[in-house]
């Protein structure tokens, strides 16, 4: 009897402890060009309509954040500053200091949420996505990172 019970809290446990997280895919990623695809590059379309070539390699990943601050945008949508990391500020402050007039993409779970030109050198290590999220992005970002100004942070997952 006693193992039964035994067994029956352990598979209570491994029960709950397997409930699926939600997924966390964040990617920035730099265009490329179409003599590097399809190795190197694919495809895509930006939120204007320009058909481009992204790196397959991102650039930035969520591994690079270390903590986020959301806000409302004008047309009622939601945006939200990304803090990079040590290493991910100096890759941002590289890419940005010589590639000025490049562009950005920001995907978040496989939607191209922000497309961000480079009109300057980034040396703060911030990353504004300035529109475009829904509430439920903005949860799942501010669940994974401690939210920027806040007291008593959430820990990092």
């Amino acid at each position: 009897m006693r193992f039964l019970r035994f067994a029956l809290a352990v598979g209570l446990l491994f029960c709950t402890g397997a409930a699926k997280k939600p997924t966390l895919d964040l990617r920035v990623h730099a265009l490329g060009t179409a003599a590097e695809a399809p190795t190197f590059a694919y495809p895509t379309t930006l939120l204007n309509g320009t058909p481009v070539f992204l790196q397959r390699m991102a650039m930035l990943t969520e591994r690079e954040v270390s903590s986020v601050y959301p806000f409302s945008a004008a047309d009622g949508s939601q945006g939200i500053y990304l803090k990079l990391g040590a290493h991910g500020s100096r890759l941002l402050q590289q890419y940005t200091a010589s590639n000025r007039g490049a562009m950005l993409v920001v995907l978040l779970n496989g939607r191209q949420v922000s497309n961000l030109l480079v009109d300057r050198p980034v040396n703060d290590g911030i990353v504004c996505i300035p529109r475009g999220l829904n509430d439920d992005e903005i949860s799942l970002l501010s669940s994974a990172f401690p939210v920027m100004n806040q007291q008593g942070g959430k820990a990092r997952r």
